[in-house]
């Protein structure tokens, strides 16, 4: 997998992938092993398809998109053959089964956008490209500018139209001469997101002629769109994980002393957005940390970390029913506790290590151990993998304290070391 430089990209905004010359098709399956940034060099397209490699586009089950589909987009869990609904930022609502509505979600979620069959007005960004072509290849791409993220729909209809009819949706990932790489829903006929590379000759046997269909149209951003994603793509990488950002968010709690120990935790964490205070001017450094709240931050960083743009506003209920959900989503078990239980720090450290990718994990302390840890408890292992990663050290003298409750401002240090390398620990 090669990628071509930000300025090469921005000057022909076209996306390369070399195939072995004799490979006619490869697959894979394994989310885990995909990363955006192999894809493109935009940061905030990476970003987005990390959030699609995740399985977390959402879908809803209902035309009012108020109830999520049962599984993530992507999960072998997804019951097929059923109608299922996708929500523009504007508002307006597309309805599909199988590959059609995984592909507009997955438009959505790379886009902010949902493309249509109906008139390119009815889109935000996009454009629609193509149409009536019965053999793809590079030139044919390359004269229409097929880009990192377009949506190709194929038809079984003669002249090309598109009237709901048997076809496929594909989202393209990258191309060149001698093939073409694209995620495809229910891939494999079970519902999976899977990514496939074809030679130009089996993507046309399998995907177009040889099956009698034609793209019937292409949508993808326009150009202006493309290159605000662009914006900064130049800039050195920051120490921090992911595509955080900071807010600029203003304004000292009055409880928290500018040379505390744990200040710099809480300003970073109240500008990334993963904590806030507790209502007229203070932090409450000293306050316990209740399970709802550990799920709050849970679910805020991995929204943040994967900039999903999520929504956490409970439509009935608790104030803390959205982030449940959002960590459901993810698989994550949210059941160790009741809500209002204070969280141990021990179970706050399994809750956190569930948040942090593969990817933002390091290497970095060795040989440190806990007295108190026992091998067989349930965080053991989290607590191993967050203290080499130089996220956790301890309560001094070699122990942990894990079956304490966690105040704020140790909990605003472990998430600002998960979210900012540079402070993390080392040795």
């Amino acid at each position: 997998m090669k990628k071509l430089i930000t300025a090469l990209l921005m000057a022909a905004l076209l996306f390369t992938l070399a195939l072995p010359a004799s490979a006619a098709s490869s697959y894979i399956r394994d989310s885990s092993k995909l990363r955006g940034a192999d894809y493109t060099d935009l940061p905030a397209l990476a970003s987005a398809l990390d959030t699609v490699f995740s399985g977390a586009p959402r879908m809803y089950a209902d035309a009012r998109c108020t109830a999520l589909a049962p599984a993530p987009i992507g999960s072998r869990n997804v019951p097929l053959g059923r109608t299922y609904y996708v929500k523009s930022p504007s508002g307006s609502v597309y309805a599909g089964t199988s590959c059609y509505i995984y592909a507009n979600a997955v438009y959505a979620t790379l886009f902010g956008d949902v493309p249509y069959h109906g008139e390119p007005g009815s889109w935000v960004h996009s454009r629609r490209v193509g149409g009536n072509i019965a053999s793809a290849s590079y030139e044919v791409f390359s004269s229409l500018g097929v880009r990192c993220g377009a949506l190709i729909r194929t038809t079984s209809n003669a002249d090309g139209s598109y009237n709901g009819n048997s076809g496929h949706s594909v989202i393209v990932l990258t191309y060149d001469r001698s093939g073409i790489t694209y995620l495809e829903g229910n891939g494999d006929g079970n519902g999976l997101i899977q990514v496939t590379a074809r030679s130009w000759d089996t993507f046309n046997s399998t995907t177009l002629s040889g099956r009698g269909y034609k793209i019937s149209f292409i949508v993808q951003p326009t150009d202006n769109y493309y290159k605000s994603l662009a914006a900064g793509a130049e800039q050195k990488p920051s120490q921090l994980v992911g595509y955080f950002s900071r807010s600029g968010a203003g304004g000292r709690f009055s409880d928290v002393p500018a040379g505390a120990w744990f200040a710099s935790g809480v300003t970073l964490c109240r500008e990334l957005g993963l904590a806030e205070g507790r209502g007229n001017g203070v932090f409450d450094p000293n306050g316990t940390v209740t399970v709802s709240e550990a799920v709050a931050f849970c679910a805020r960083f991995l929204s943040l970390y994967y900039a999903d743009g999520y929504d956490f506003t409970p439509k009935s209920g608790a104030w803390y029913a959205g982030y449940y959900e959002y960590c459901r989503l993810w698989g994550i078990d949210t059941g160790f506790a009741g809500p209002f239980d204070v969280i141990t720090r021990g179970d706050f450290l399994l809750l956190m290590a569930r948040a942090l990718p593969k990817e933002a994990r390091e290497d970095r302390v060795s040989g440190v151990t806990f007295t108190d840890v026992p091998q067989n408890a349930r965080y053991a292992s989290a607590v191993r993998e967050l203290t080499r990663s130089g996220i956790v050290s301890g309560s001094g003298g070699g122990l942990l304290r894990p079956d304490q409750g966690l105040t704020r401002a140790e909990a605003v240090t472990f998430l600002s070391r998960m979210a900012d390398k540079s402070l993390r620990l080392s040795g």
